[in-house]
């Protein structure tokens, strides 16, 4: 816990709200405890002050954007995937206290459970510190998220940005996705995943699920893309 404190920039008064912030749904079940135990509740609260906070910046860091834009960022920004790799970072999955269905399914490194539980720390740091000591840690941990989303390096969905900007060149490029392989246990499988336009190889990345390879290859082949045949 306190390695853990370090990495996200906080340390708390009260530690049973971030034991509390760690308690997935399964493992209250498998206890017999009260739904109230489990995370959820932080969660819901976590996502309010995770939508104010990013929001607020970027209604400061882009003055004359209009509301359409803010909203979509923001989207990009308060969003699975990047609360996701963010817990990564922090190594949340590590002290996740998942039922034992859960835990031997690889839900330690889901990205809706570590989304989940990132919206939770970050309700305990406001319950334990007030809405300044959450804003802080908010702006820290996402700081270099948030610059990506302003200078339009992140997207929803790279696969489809990926394919929308092959169609834009004049010879229009044939974007193919393969997987290529599988590998490790069942319930923590990993797919690599390659692309091509038309004959060119672009990027291969890793992934839990064909759909997540995919998606994290078609991150590094927009680049890769640009620098082949021009932005």
């Amino acid at each position: 816990m306190e390695e853990f404190e370090k990495k996200l920039g906080y340390t708390f008064k009260d530690k049973s709200l971030l034991e509390l912030a760690f308690t997935h749904t399964t493992y209250v079940f498998e206890h017999g405890m009260g739904h109230h135990m489990s995370n959820q509740r932080l969660e819901y609260i976590g996502d309010a002050v995770l939508d104010l906070v990013v929001g607020r910046k970027l209604y400061d860091m882009v003055p004359e954007a209009s509301e359409g834009y803010l909203s979509k960022t923001r989207s990009i920004i308060v969003c699975e995937r990047s609360f996701a790799a963010v817990s990564r970072t922090l190594g949340v999955g590590n002290l996740l206290k998942l039922g034992k269905g859960e835990a031997a399914t690889g839900g330690s490194d889901k990205d809706s459970t570590l989304a989940d539980a990132f919206e939770s720390v970050i309700a305990a740091v406001y319950f334990d510190g007030g809405f300044e000591e959450a804003e802080r840690v908010i702006l820290e941990n996402l700081d270099q998220t948030i610059k990506d989303a302003v200078d339009g390096k992140l997207f929803l969905d790279y696969k489809s940005r990926l394919l929308e900007i092959a169609q834009k060149k004049n010879n229009q490029h044939k974007i193919r996705f393969e997987i290529v392989s599988e590998t490790g246990p069942a319930h923590m499988r990993e797919f690599e995943a390659e692309v091509r336009a038309d004959d060119v190889f672009l990027a291969s990345a890793t992934g839990h699920s064909k759909k997540d390879a995919e998606q994290n290859c078609a991150k590094l082949a927009i680049e890769k893309y640009n620098e082949i045949f021009g932005a």
